[in-house]
């Protein structure tokens, strides 16, 4: 397969942040009906926006505070460090990780040993390290190790499509050969060789995630493909998606690029040989399962632009994550005006150089628990020179986000209006992910198929919202009671004052919730 066959479905695209959401252009066309019926919304993006003023959308960076929950700090981990491809699963009450264990032996490209070690916790913050006793490691096996030298890290899944014993799954790129192993697992501990896929050329060193697609009952891969702009610019990374519906085979099919540099990336820098000054060294991809149809990409932008004193390569080589998110797993739109959505921490700190999300946002409570890998030592392998001592930092820590926080849609303290195109729905009750001041406010009106308030569910009706909930009630002067329009086209209007709208949910009466501060 060769660069000219692939789809390519993202090369210009358009970032969101404080964006302002255009109004509504008049159009003799019908406008579409989406039915939404009782799934989550998200205002990720404008597709459930048909008109707006004064409202505009915004990404939101999760909270670090700089603790570092896993290192490499056991007897059998010395002189190791976390490399950036590990994994985290919640899975029977507990939050599993697999880490990607690096040790230096010599100076050839493959003096190392590289092994995928285990960690489990039950509140997701202190890790512990089992002795498995499964691979030996400086001559014993009183060690974490699950996975044995020379596997390029990991990104294991749960495929609930898969009979018991190989229930967990994990890929990656093992060295020298450079071949790409996919294997399987009853428990995630003991792991044993499933298939050797042939994602075909393009490369795939790097972490490469993979997840069923309930849209096109398929596999869908997610990996990198080196592409070249044209015969005189070297190659550059970029993200693509294939897809099977046979993973022992191996085979996999409709290649596209999905996440690649455009020309707006590229006028940010002037660089030798006309590369890009930054391109994409991977991405955590995932369906987002708080809201069915949305999938979010967490893609691991590579800058390396800046001539170095020495001469020698492109700083500064480090690595920062984006926001990218689809309605369908192949067409992405980069959020936040192309800004970090998870930046490099200062100098001196264990993630100074990288940061790498890991696959699979955990849910905790009424949040979303991104944990990433971090180091201080950049692509170049030069040291951050504010590192204490001057020594290599590494190891997994968290960042924290409200539940469906990755972006909301915001109205100041002067006010705004945003109103959906006709949805249908599911529910008697209507419920909303949202923000306010103490001055701000939030009314929710009904329209009917001409764009008229709804008796009883009008503007001058609806109970003023003021207050921060990720399940806040909306109610009328009668009743919060929708249950008589469901199925039947309505339009939401809000009507916004300092406020965050992150999403809103139709509830059956069996999912109402407690109230708006009980958690799951």
């Amino acid at each position: 397969m060769t660069t000219n066959k692939i789809t390519i479905l993202v090369l210009a695209v358009t970032g969101l942040a404080e964006t302002p959401v255009p109004a509504a252009v008049p159009s003799s066309v019908a406008p579409r009906t989406v039915d939404v019926d009782s799934r989550k919304q998200l205002f990720v993006d404008r597709h459930l926006i048909e008109s707006s003023r004064d409202v505009t959308l915004s990404m939101h960076s999760p909270q670090r505070d700089g603790r570092v929950l896993i290192t490499a700090d056991q007897p059998w981990e010395k002189d190791c460090h976390v490399l950036v491809y590990s994994s985290v699963v919640k899975d029977r009450g507990k939050i599993r990780v697999w880490y990607d264990l690096f040790k230096r032996t010599g100076p050839g490209p493959y003096d190392h040993m590289r092994m995928v070690a285990y960690a489990e916790s039950t509140d997701g913050i202190h890790f512990v390290k089992p002795k498995l006793g499964l691979y030996a490691l400086a001559g014993s096996k009183q060690n974490n190790i699950v996975l044995p030298d020379k596997i390029g890290g990991c990104a294991v899944w749960i495929d609930s499509r898969a009979p018991a014993s190989h229930r967990y799954k994990t890929q990656a790129k093992v060295y020298p050969t450079g071949e790409f192993h996919m294997h399987s697992s009853p428990d995630g501990l003991k792991w044993t060789l499933f298939s050797r896929p042939h994602p075909g050329p393009g490369g795939h060193d790097t972490q490469s995630v993979v997840f069923w697609d309930p849209a096109v009952k398929r596999y869908a891969l997610f990996t990198r493909f080196w592409a070249h702009h044209n015969d005189r610019v070297r190659r550059y990374r970029t993200v693509r998606r294939m897809e099977t519906n046979d993973l022992k085979s191996g085979k996999w099919q409709k290649e596209s690029i999905v996440m690649a540099p455009d020309a707006r990336d590229r006028a940010t820098h002037k660089t030798p040989g006309r590369q890009p000054p930054m391109d994409f060294y991977g991405a955590c991809v995932f369906p987002y399962d708080q809201a069915p149809g949305v999938t979010i990409m967490l893609s691991q932008a590579h800058w390396h632009w800046k001539k170095r004193s020495s001469g020698k390569g492109l700083g500064p080589a480090n690595f920062d994550v984006q926001l990218a998110v689809s309605r369908d797993g192949r067409k992405f739109q980069r959020m936040g005006d192309r800004r970090p959505f998870m930046a490099n921490g200062r100098d001196g700190a264990f993630d100074s150089r990288y940061v790498w999300a890991m696959p699979n946002p955990v849910r905790m409570g009424d949040e979303l628990w991104i944990y990433y890998a971090g180091n201080n030592r950049d692509h170049d392998g030069q040291i951050d020179p504010a590192s204490p001592g001057g020594r290599q930092q590494s190891g997994i820590a968290r960042a924290v986000l409200r539940l469906d926080g990755f972006v909301s849609a915001d109205a100041g303290l002067d006010g705004g209006v945003l109103t959906t195109p006709p949805i249908t729905f599911r529910g008697d009750r209507l419920e909303l992910n949202v923000e306010t001041s103490g001055g701000g406010s939030v009314e929710v009106e009904l329209l009917d198929d001409d764009g008229l308030p709804i008796p009883g569910y009008s503007r001058d009706e609806a109970r003023v919202i003021n207050g921060n909930s990720v399940r806040m009630p909306v109610s009328w002067r009668k009743s919060g009671d929708v249950s008589r329009l469901a199925g039947t086209p309505v339009r939401l209007r809000f009507h916004m004052r300092d406020c965050r709208l992150y999403a809103f949910q139709f509830k059956p009466k069996a999912a109402r919730s407690k109230s708006p501060g009980s958690r799951p």
